[in-house]
């Protein structure tokens, strides 16, 4: 059976969580993801139970410093993203930031050390309301080419406003 009559049914419900989720951590302000692994549904086991197998770790290139570099989406989970991560800088041009640079920048770094939604809270309101700028580089990792601009809670409130009319 297939769902809008071209992906089957658990391509689509993988998709479908994969934009809930990427939707969710950008509507908060602060992407927080921690969590399983994702696995892929196998289908159904005799005893009426779901089967499903991981997906396999990227393996992603390594620049001369030693540092994987690729698209994040190419990542299983956040702790399997490359060092340093595909995008678009706001001058056009593709390159990379360091994942450590743009998880200080969109509150992640900071999340590993709440405790309560309160800490988050508060982190978003001294923190997270802000524009950051990242360094984009080369793949060399050390050659910067532009910067990447990780939007802060008040401008994707904004955004999301100007998109709803």
């Amino acid at each position: 059976m297939t769902v809008s009559g071209s992906l089957p049914r658990k391509s689509a419900g993988l998709l479908f969580g994969l934009a809930l989720a990427t939707a969710m951590g950008l509507g908060l302000g602060v992407a927080v993801a921690a969590g399983p692994v994702l696995r892929s549904p196998t289908g159904l086991t005799p005893e009426g139970g779901a089967s499903s197998v991981s997906i396999p770790a990227a393996e992603y290139p390594k620049n001369a410093q030693g540092q994987t570099f690729g698209s994040a989406a190419d990542a299983a989970s956040p702790d399997q993203e490359p060092d340093l991560i595909l995008v678009v800088a706001t001058n056009g041009r593709e390159g990379y930031v360091r994942k450590v640079d743009l998880d200080e920048a969109n509150g992640q770094a900071a999340a590993e050390s709440f405790t309560s939604p309160e800490d988050a809270l508060a982190w978003q309101e001294a923190e997270g309301r802000g524009d950051r700028s990242v360094p984009v580089y080369e793949h060399d990792g050390v050659t910067q080419v532009g910067t990447f601009l990780v939007l802060g809670g008040d401008n994707q409130r904004r955004v999301a406003e100007d998109e709803a009319k």
